[in-house]
């Protein structure tokens, strides 16, 4: 494409996108019509995605799966903050999403009814506008272990349900949580960048350390294109029809199953085991802290803390505190079992407990979250069953648009 051309809703009235033959069409305002082919690096190969039109009066996205199913994507602008419109961000483990995919293509899957109907319910409230459901890096790891139609329902469900939103990286929302905690020591808060942690931004779940994100730097046309394709490179990881395997992770669960074993060999008290655990947590991560440390005051020095430091300030950061609270709790366990799962779950549902407004989890690691808030004074927002989320949810006052409009 022309990188001149001029970004307006006053002079287009859509974007086509042909992926299948690489094509693309723009509708003028004024009736004209421009084709040209698409640029390489913005067709997929062996894709499932068929279509993206971009419609400049309402600022979304439709994009076509080759099984004509539709999908409409919230579109990006970056002059602005994300536009939730006071609707609550929820977000679902992978094996709710499940759930809800099942309810969303046949019901009757789901014997429970209390979860069916609760599924029923969030359906109701994402598709009209009661809530934002985003998805993240950890929902495409995990859904490339599927295959086939099971993998394609479950994935056109939470493209279809999500509507572009995402939770950044936890890499990137540790990353600012730290360089906002240095700033806070060194009192110069006032001066550290604003982040969104749930947006519409174009490979915002994918991370700025990756090609796939945006950056102040990249250019207008590049940030529209990247909203533009961005809903089908998604939508074609999470329907593609190849399973990917799964990474066994061994040398990180031994890595983290060794520490737990020492700590409990030391044999000591309980509140010394926490505070043993915190500050192994602290020098297996200080790295973080002394990039940012020696970035902001350009420096090679790097200020010591105590326990109780380390305790306010791991607990002051909304996904920090909690992820730190997690793996203590996992160092001093030594009846728990590591394994390469917890590598998602900690990091992505911590960051989802830390963000999103409300969060429905897997047993094991949601009931530690939820105890984690509780130890931190902070609200109780994860779930670890549909209808006592959707119950929470409704009782706070999410309402569908056609519910709101109804009241009035």
């Amino acid at each position: 494409m022309d990188a001149s051309l001029v970004i307006s809703a006053d002079l287009y009235r859509y974007w086509h996108v042909d992926y299948q033959n690489g094509a693309i069409r723009i509708v003028c305002q004024d009736g004209r019509v421009i084709q040209d082919e698409l640029a390489d690096r913005h067709r997929p190969t062996n894709s499932q995605v068929a279509t993206s039109t971009f419609d400049w009066d309402n600022w979304w996205i439709w994009s076509t799966t080759t099984r004509n199913d539709v999908i409409l994507t919230e579109g990006f602008n970056p002059a602005s903050p994300p536009p939730l419109n006071g609707r609550p961000a929820v977000y679902l483990d992978q094996n709710r999403w499940r759930t809800v995919a099942d309810v969303l293509h046949e019901p009757a899957r789901v014997k429970d009814l209390s979860e069916r109907r609760a599924a029923q319910d969030l359906i109701r409230l994402a598709d009209g506008g009661g809530i934002v459901l985003p998805l993240s890096t950890g929902h495409l790891l995990e859904t490339a272990g599927l295959h086939g139609d099971r993998r394609y329902e479950i994935g056109v469900a939470m493209a279809h349900l999500a509507h572009g939103w995402q939770i950044r990286n936890p890499l990137d929302l540790w990353k600012h949580e730290v360089d906002r905690s240095i700033r806070e020591r060194l009192g110069g808060v006032e001066k550290a960048p604003v982040l969104y942690p749930i947006v519409t931004e174009p490979g915002a779940l994918f991370g700025t350390d990756t090609s796939l994100g945006i950056t102040d730097d990249t250019p207008e046309i590049d940030k529209f294109m990247a909203m533009l394709t961005m809903p089908s490179v998604i939508l074609d990881v999470l329907v593609d029809r190849e399973r990917i395997p799964k990474n066994s992770l061994t040398k990180w669960v031994t890595h983290h199953a060794t520490i737990t074993a020492q700590i409990h060999a030391e044999d000591l008290p309980k509140e010394q085991r926490r505070r043993l655990a915190r500050r192994r947590y602290w020098n297996e991560n200080i790295a973080f802290y002394t990039s940012a440390y020696r970035r902001l005051m350009s420096s090679a020095d790097f200020p010591t803390f105590s326990d109780a430091e380390l305790a306010r300030l791991f607990a002051d950061s909304p996904m920090v505190g909690l992820v730190s609270e997690l793996f203590i709790r996992r160092f001093i366990d030594h009846m728990g079992k590591w394994e390469r799962n917890d590598l998602v779950d900690m990091f992505h549902l911590s960051s989802a407990a830390g963000y999103a407004d409300y969060v429905c989890a897997e047993a094991h690691t949601g009931t530690q979250l939820r105890e984690a808030q509780r130890a931190l004074g902070r609200p109780e927002t994860v779930f670890t069953t549909l209808a006592d989320l959707v119950t929470a949810v409704r009782r706070d006052g999410a309402r569908a648009d056609s519910e709101r409009a109804g009241s009035d």
